[in-house]
């Protein structure tokens, strides 16, 4: 039974193209750069933004909570990612992607 040799694909193959690939679909295509206008609850998904919004129509107001778990204050950079239709809008906050109120981003 013969045994199969390694084939090396070498330094100068595949592997700088694949590192240019990773570097291009890992950043975001469109976004842009912005600024948070007033302070606000960064939220992990749209799911907890909305839910953030729900509770902050009641007497008790929104409270932070693992879903949203930071607050940013205004005058943050962020890189905004798309404002959605329901008033939301997706930023990148230190490397983290966060929805938060969309009229609160310039």
């Amino acid at each position: 039974m013969r045994r199969r040799k390694f084939i090396s694909v070498g330094s100068t193959g595949v592997w700088p193209l694949a590192a240019a690939f990773a570097i291009l679909f890992t950043t975001p295509l469109q976004s842009r750069p912005g600024g948070i206008k007033d302070d606000t609850y960064a939220c992990t998904s749209r799911g907890a933004a909305h839910w953030y919004t729900m509770q902050s129509l009641t007497p008790k107001g929104g409270q932070i909570n693992k879903s949203c778990p930071i607050r940013l204050p205004k005058g943050t950079n962020v890189d905004v990612i798309k404002d959605d239709d329901d008033g939301y809008a997706v930023v990148i906050h230190l490397g983290k992607t966060w929805w938060v109120d969309g009229e609160r981003v310039q």
